[in-house]
């Protein structure tokens, strides 16, 4: 045999349980090893000590009484379950989910007579209900007002305490502007069909 054996087949070899071909193959390696062969001399010699020492079968002392004593054992540690007992009818079982249902009743009800009117609009959308707006501002020492420009027809946010942008500031990559291109034509006209201008 060119390679060493595996373990499990060394341990196999040295507990002489090996047979037929792979017997042969790992005797013809463990000529050239001297240690492997003092090794398995060894495990024979504390086999044969050990078999001459300690006979192959033997009865316990007084069967009877051990085997009684392992199965008391066994029903000692086995968990006691107590018998199943029936409970008699208790209106307890059916009084809470009737309880619980008939307050879920009584509380949608009571949601649906509370709720306030909502005014509608023409288009069946609840109307909104106006509110003064809010700038909320998250920094303190900032102070925040707005304005709605009429002229800009835009609202117009003014922030006192904060730091002024640079004019070197780019804005360029951030801000839509829209390209002629892109602006509808035929929004200021009315298209004729079969001519190509709208005005």
């Amino acid at each position: 045999m060119n390679t060493n054996p595996d373990e499990a087949t060394l341990a196999l070899w040295l507990d002489d349980e090996l047979t037929g071909e792979q017997l042969a193959a790992v005797e013809s390696w463990a000529i050239t090893q001297p240690d492997q062969m003092a090794a398995r001399e060894e495990v024979r010699k504390w086999r044969t000590m050990m078999a001459s020492a300690i006979p192959a079968a033997e009865e316990p002392p007084y069967p009877d009484f051990f085997n009684s004593r392992v199965l008391q054992a066994i029903r000692d540690s086995a968990p006691k379950t107590e018998p199943v007992r029936k409970r008699p009818f208790s209106w307890n079982s059916w009084l809470m989910p009737l309880a619980a249902c008939a307050g879920m009743v009584f509380a949608f009800w009571i949601g649906k007579k509370s709720s306030t009117a909502v005014n509608y609009d023409v288009a069946g959308a609840p109307k909104a209900i106006p509110v003064e707006p809010v700038v909320y501002t998250p920094e303190k020492g900032v102070d925040a007002e707005w304005f709605a420009s009429a002229r800009a027809s835009a609202t117009v946010i003014v922030l006192n305490g904060v730091a002024a942008i640079p004019d070197s500031t780019d804005f360029s990559e951030t801000v839509y502007v829209p390209m002629d291109r892109e602006i509808d034509s035929t929004a200021g006209g009315v298209v004729n069909p079969g001519t190509d201008t709208g005005r």
